[in-house]
C-alpha cells in the first residue's frame, strides 16, 4: 500500500471512521477514465477489508462496487492520497480524479487528494490527511453524484484553504528517441519514422500556467494554500456555441 494511502487510512481510522481500501495493484499515473475491457480483472485481499486490483483507478471502483466487495454502500469514497499534484489540465490525465469521478458516477459522494513533495523528498500526506479529517463532514454536505472535490496540498501549506479554479497547463516535457540503448533528447519536428523509434516522454521544468486564470489551482498551491475545487462530473457545456448549434435543425 503506497504511502499516500497508507497515510489518509491511519488517520481516518483513528478517528473513528471504518475504512475499505481497493487501490490499483501497480502504479497507473497519468491513466485518466482508462477500464479494462479486453482483460480479466483480479481483486486480491491481502488484509481484511484491504483489496487491490490489477485493473485501473476507475476499474477499482467499477468492479468494487458492483460485486458488493464493501458490503454495504459507503459514505463516501476518498481516492488518494495521490503522490504529486493533479491541479487545472492534470485531473484530465488523472487516474486519481477519474476514480473519484467513477464513484460518483455509481451514485456515491467522492473526494479526490493529491500532494507534492519539497526539495527533500517529503510529500505533504500528514497534512492533506488532517485536512480532510478535519472538513469531512463540511465536505459531504456539498459533493453528490455529480459533484467531487479535488484537493491539492502544497509541500509546506500554511495551514489554510482556498477554493480555487482550474486553469490551462503548459507541460514542458521533452521527446527522447532510444536507438541502440542510446538516449538523444531532440526536436519532434526531425523525428522521421522510416523504422522503428522508441519515444518516451522526459521530464522538464514543471508545468507553467498558460493563461492567467484567476484564483487558479495553480496558483493557489504556489502561495501555499492548499487548493479544493469542486468538479462536475460531466464535462461543461458552452453553452453559447451550442445555442448556435440550434441552427442545425434549423
Amino acid at each position: 500500500m503506497s504511502e499516500g494511502l497508507n497515510t489518509l487510512s491511519e488517520v481516518l481510522e483513528k478517528a473513528g471512521h471504518e475504512i475499505w481500501i481497493c487501490a490499483p495493484t501497480f502504479e497507473r499515473s497519468a491513466s485518466s477514465h482508462a477500464m479494462t475491457l479486453r482483460e480479466d480483472i483480479t481483486i486480491t485481499e491481502y488484509r481484511p477489508n484491504r483489496y487491490h486490483c490489477s485493473g485501473m483507478p476507475a476499474d477499482c471502483i467499477l468492479y468494487a462496487s458492483r460485486v458488493g466487495l464493501f458490503g454495504e454502500k459507503p459514505d463516501v469514497v476518498i481516492s488518494g492520497i495521490n503522490h504529486g499534484y493533479n491541479i487545472s489540465t492534470d485531473v484530465l490525465y488523472s487516474g486519481t480524479v477519474a476514480a473519484a469521478r467513477e464513484a460518483a458516477i455509481n451514485g456515491l459522494k467522492a473526494i479526490a487528494i493529491s500532494a507534492a513533495k519539497d526539495g527533500n523528498g517529503r510529500f505533504a500526506f500528514r497534512e492533506g490527511a488532517t485536512f480532510v479529517r478535519d472538513n469531512l463532514s463540511f465536505f459531504m454536505e456539498l459533493i453528490d453524484d455529480s459533484t467531487i472535490i479535488s484537493i491539492n496540498v502544497p509541500p509546506n501549506p500554511n495551514g489554510k484553504a482556498k477554493p480555487a479554479n482550474l486553469a490551462y497547463l503548459e507541460y514542458h516535457d521533452a521527446i527522447a528517441t532510444k536507438r541502440n540503448e542510446e538516449i538523444h533528447v531532440v526536436d519532434p519536428s526531425s523525428v522521421r519514422f522510416g523504422t522503428s523509434v522508441i519515444l518516451t516522454l522526459k521530464g522538464g521544468t514543471g508545468p507553467t500556467q498558460r493563461c492567467m486564470t484567476e484564483e487558479s489551482d495553480f496558483q493557489a498551491v504556489q502561495d501555499g494554500y492548499i487548493a479544493v475545487t469542486a468538479i462536475e462530473v460531466l464535462p461543461a457545456i458552452d453553452s453559447a456555441v451550442q445555442s448556435k448549434l440550434a441552427s442545425l435543425g434549423e
